[in-house]
């Protein structure tokens, strides 16, 4: 069996606190109630019914990763399964799951406040004026300016509606869409978005801490089936089990 390379989509690269330097990630890899018998990893360990990786000890559902691919699929319909859940792992669900182990407590910190401000913006709450908190942010364009992650998270929204707290490495965002523009392809779409973002990483050291993060990371195989679906290059740096 011969490996299919990932491909990084421009504009779609995995960066840290994406929504304040480069957009990427969609958080998708939490762990849902298995319906089924867990299955068991090294050492006996058991892992929720349906894991294929684990990252870092975090377990990474084959169901999840083919969400994020199927969205992928909108940008590159001519990709292959394989292809897509390349994309997926490389470049949205292992780097969110690094920067998770950055700084645990600020990310706990700034998740919490993600989710009250979210409260609030539901209620109408917020205060008029200036904050000593975030600010909302207002952004335009297409797949390519706004990033595969707030793309993604606007695609489905109707306008005017209060996403659900979205994580991309080193960063949390809440948003709406203020307006929507059809193009010919789901890529050419173009929104007008306001974001509040809620980083929990420095963002002028926010790449290199991510890369440094990815290098600790540790990847474990359950699944042969998913082995090529790890590109090469990613199972290595992984340190992966069963390479």
């Amino acid at each position: 069996m011969t490996a299919t390379p990932a491909h990084t989509l421009r504009g779609a690269i995995a960066a840290p606190c994406a929504g304040i330097i480069a957009l990427a990630l969609f958080s998708s890899s939490t762990c849902r109630e298995a319906e089924s018998p867990a299955s068991a990893g090294p050492a006996g360990r058991s892992w929720p019914a349906g894991t294929v990786l684990v990252v870092n000890d975090v377990p990474i559902l084959a169901d999840d990763v083919d969400r994020i691919g199927s969205d992928y699929a909108l940008i590159e319909p001519q990709d292959s399964l394989n292809q897509l859940r390349s994309l997926a792992i490389a470049d949205t669900i292992v780097p969110k799951i690094a920067a998770q182990g950055i700084d645990p407590e600020r990310r706990a910190r700034a998740r919490e406040l993600a989710e009250r401000y979210r409260e609030s913006l539901l209620a109408d709450a917020l205060p008029s004026g200036p904050l000593t908190g975030p600010m909302e942010v207002e952004r335009s364009g297409q797949f390519r300016d706004l990033g595969f992650a707030l793309w993604r998270t606007a695609h489905p929204l109707a306008i005017g509606t209060w996403s659900e707290v979205l994580e991309t490495p080193g960063c949390f965002h809440v948003l709406r869409v203020k307006s929507r523009e059809e193009g010919s392809l789901p890529s050419l779409t173009r929104f007008t978005i306001g974001v509040f973002n809620f980083p929990y990483v420095d963002v002028e050291t926010a790449r290199a801490d991510l890369e440094a993060a990815i290098d600790r990371s540790h990847l474990i195989i359950l699944d042969d089936a998913w082995r090529y679906a790890v590109p090469a290059a990613l199972r290595y740096r992984l340190h992966a089990e069963n390479p």
